[in-house]
């Protein structure tokens, strides 16, 4: 299994909670601009109340489109990093894991919703969907990580777990 590697980046760039923001915000932006404009009639404190408005609404849509989830498994393990919140890479060697298994999830009652999510003994990270690889680490430890690759990645757990190099 030599070089056999499982890679996977999600975010919210092209997904519905995009549009769903987009869809938000703009009728915001339209309805904020007019009520300031037509309180100030066009004085300074209206253009830079628009401006303000705008960049707000603006800066909180490119922070949510940078947030990514990064996973990545090959022979020494499982690493991710999900940026910007955890921008290096967390890694768990092979030796570490007693348990890796796919598994479908309720995000809202199982973990509280999507993002970082956790307690003292499970830890949750996701973007979007139903789906992730649950490690157990031992200590009464558990790692939650979403994927929206299930199918390829179970197949790719089976050979990974197969492997000689495993244990």
């Amino acid at each position: 299994m030599a070089n056999h590697v499982f890679k996977e980046m999600q975010s919210y760039k092209g997904t519905w909670v995009m549009y769903l923001i987009l869809v938000i915000e703009l009728p915001i932006i339209l309805l904020v601009s007019t009520l300031v404009w037509n309180t100030e009639k066009g004085t300074n404190e209206g253009v830079w109340g628009i401006g303000a408005v705008i960049l707000i609404v603006s800066l909180v849509f490119m922070f949510l489109m940078i947030i990514r989830l990064e996973t990545r498994i090959d022979d020494y393990g499982v690493k991710f990093r999900f940026f910007p919140f955890i921008s290096s890479w967390r890694s768990f060697p092979r030796t570490q894991i007693r348990e890796i298994q796919v598994i479908n999830y309720s995000p809202l009652t199982d973990y509280g919703g999507w993002g970082l999510k956790g307690n003292r003994t499970t830890k949750a990270y996701s973007i979007i969907g139903d789906e992730g690889i649950l490690l157990d680490i031992g200590e009464k430890k558990k790692i939650m990580i979403g994927t929206q690759r299930g199918q390829e990645l179970k197949a790719f757990l089976q050979d990974w777990l197969d492997s000689e190099e495993y244990g």
